[in-house]
């Protein structure tokens, strides 16, 4: 029987083309050593790009509202005040802060923070005898002006978990702060003076040794940021300065509440 030429030729083709694939398929392995296979429970897997590692360092910043209280000094020579209470007006709080852990899931981290509360004198109060005239003495009312403080403080803290998004951070820390108090508008009351008599005030300024207690409670916006609610405690030493021959009575020790939100980057 004759053999198809057209037949002959068609299968010739496809010899020499099944052929080729298999030396292109083994040029391929040989070349790159990957081997595919068309079954596709079998893949090749890239090589991952590895991560890069975070810092370990963070930074906090607190906002919120500050309820601050003064312990004053008596007066000087020409004047004298007693039992002084200067009442403030809730203030601004606003902290910032930068911290490295201590370990990499210890809990504990140090951290140095900064920053500034704001409080506007309220009113004033105590009693007034005057050296140079005895018969002006009385009730001390008034009062105007405004208390600045800048602490620089060394934390420590501790931070654990509550729930896989929620946390509890505890912190402790010391350093100093520089306080500036300006008092005006101090009257004495005297049935003699509708309106009182103005007796002065005080300008006190320097710097003290600062300490502070605080928690959070933070909840977890993503794998490097949180935010949340605190609470935090600070009082002074006695200001190291004080006021002027004008002042007629020194600001000593400060005492602060803090209470706002937190939140808190990693990087």
């Amino acid at each position: 029987m004759p053999i198809n030429t057209h037949h002959r030729s068609a299968s010739l083709v496809m010899l020499v083309m099944l052929v080729m694939g298999c030396i292109v398929d083994e040029t391929t392995v040989a070349e790159t050593g990957a081997y595919i296979d068309d079954d596709p429970a079998i893949s090749v897997d890239a090589d991952p790009v590895p991560e890069t590692d975070a810092l370990g360092l963070h930074l906090r910043v607190d906002a919120g509202v500050n309820f601050a209280r003064v312990r004053t000094a008596s007066g000087v020579a020409r004047s004298s005040f007693s039992n002084v209470e200067i009442d403030f007006d809730p203030g601004v709080d606003l902290e910032f802060g930068i911290g490295l852990p201590l370990g990499a899931s210890s809990g504990w981290s140090i951290e140095v923070m900064t920053g500034i509360t704001i409080n506007a004198v309220d009113s004033i109060s105590g009693q007034f005898a005057s050296a140079a005239n005895p018969m002006l003495a009385g009730t001390v009312t008034g009062g105007s002006g405004d208390l600045y403080q800048v602490p620089i403080v060394a934390n420590l803290q501790y931070r654990f978990d509550l729930s896989e998004t929620m946390t509890l951070g505890l912190l402790a820390g010391f350093g100093g702060q520089y306080s500036d108090l300006e008092v005006d508008d101090v009257r004495v009351l005297d049935p003699r003076f509708p309106g009182g008599v103005e007796v002065g005030g005080t300008s006190s300024s320097g710097w003290a040794f600062r300490y502070q207690f605080g928690l959070d409670l933070s909840w977890s916006l993503s794998s490097r940021t949180s935010l949340g609610l605190n609470v935090r405690y600070a009082g002074t030493t006695d200001l190291n300065g004080g006021s002027g021959s004008s002042a007629d009575f020194d600001a000593k020790r400060f005492q602060n509440l803090a209470m706002g939100v937190t939140f808190s980057l990693a990087f």
